[in-house]
């Protein structure tokens, strides 16, 4: 019964993913669309990218997930070193400096600092159960260093995601909730002090983001755009290849961060209800195995892949729609990008692991 349970959920996954691919290559073909052409270089470049990731995801379901709390440690030196590089080798692009290249691939190891950080929660929080502070400590300073160098590139979302992941991981660990309490105060208190190392640009991205009518041709410009687009899509949107604001060049950033708005305006409410239902449905199943599971360090590694696509897709459709600021974080499965999408068919390959390991 097990088994077929195990099947089952690798399967239903497979196809949702699978579905998700589709409506990848769908919106980035319209959001690439200019003139009546397509840059076809980019579109190729994502197949290419994304036959790359299945091929991820297929090798590491293999990969005895427990092989991921020996080397934590290594893999997080390996990313703390490649997130120093960034910083005095990286390559700059539109003012950061996130980007890596070897033999002429790019990539961010920012991205990679959310494995790092999934796999450092799984080893610490499943120590056994003694010093509660020592273990939460040891964490954050750890992901602290990361967060630090990836907000200097600077990446605020990427360094949020991380001290998020920390935070709700935490929170739902079996770790003693007064501390992470204590410690979303003691954040709170230091908020002000933060306002003062943040770049121009961002501390004008969190000021339109209470009023984008301030710099409506500057920093407020692509979130009135987005609104635009989204709202215009209303109940069934305007249809393929029909979004004013996507084919008229008004929207900035629309095969990346804001590529959730070619959606809406192309597809409307329903397009949406589908794409966040799919998203709904992959969280639900791996929710589902964690329940199952009795290996606490597959329970911590499971929970933080659940909480790591949670955050991506809130914080990008709320980014999109004005509700929370705009940090630059990619719709999973969906934004054109190879990084990202290596990142988070791995994790999935992890999971498959798991699945196998327990669910028999």
């Amino acid at each position: 019964m097990l088994k077929q349970f195990r099947s089952n959920i690798i399967l239903k996954l497979c196809f949702y993913i699978f579905l998700l691919n589709i409506i990848s290559m769908g919106t980035l073909y319209s959001s690439l669309h200019k003139g009546g052409e397509c840059e076809y270089q980019l579109f190729y470049k994502q197949i290419i990218m994304i036959i790359v990731s299945w091929i991820i995801l297929a090798f590491f379901s293999f990969i005895n997930y427990r092989i991921y709390y020996r080397v934590a440690i290594f893999l997080y030196i390996i990313t703390t070193i490649l997130l120093i590089f960034v910083d005095f080798f990286g390559k700059t692009v539109m003012g950061a400096q996130r980007w890596l290249s070897f033999w002429g691939f790019s990539f961010q190891p920012s991205e990679f600092a959310k494995i790092s950080a999934i796999f450092i929660l799984a080893k610490f929080f499943s120590l056994p159960k003694k010093n509660d502070f020592l273990k939460i400590a040891i964490t954050f300073i750890l992901l602290g260093m990361n967060m630090i160098l990836i907000f200097k590139q600077p990446d605020l979302g990427t360094a949020t995601i991380i001290l998020l992941l920390f935070l709700f991981v935490g929170f739902f660990s079996q770790i003693k909730k007064r501390y992470f309490i204590l410690l979303i105060f003691a954040l709170i208190a230091v908020t002000p002090f933060v306002w003062n190392i943040l770049h121009e640009y961002q501390k004008k991205r969190l000021i339109v983001f209470l009023n984008p009518n301030l710099d409506p041709l500057g920093a407020g410009y692509t979130i009135i755009q987005s609104r635009i687009a989204i709202g215009s899509g209303k109940l069934f949107g305007k249809g393929f290849l029909s979004g004013t604001q996507n084919q008229f060049n008004f929207l900035p950033e629309r095969h990346t961060d804001f590529i959730f708005t070619v959606i809406a305006e192309e597809w409307g409410f329903f397009g949406c209800l589908v794409l966040i239902l799919l998203y709904w449905l992959i969280l639900e199943k791996i929710i589902n195995v964690a329940l199952l599971l009795k290996d606490y360090f597959a329970f911590i590694l499971t929970l933080g892949i659940s909480v790591l696509i949670f955050l991506h897709i809130i914080i990008n459709i709320g980014m999109t729609c004005g509700i929370f600021p705009v940090v630059g974080l990619p719709l999973l499965f969906i934004s054109y990008g190879g990084s990202h999408l290596f990142v988070t068919y791995f994790l999935f390959g992890v999971f498959f692991n798991i699945c196998r390991q327990h669910i028999l």
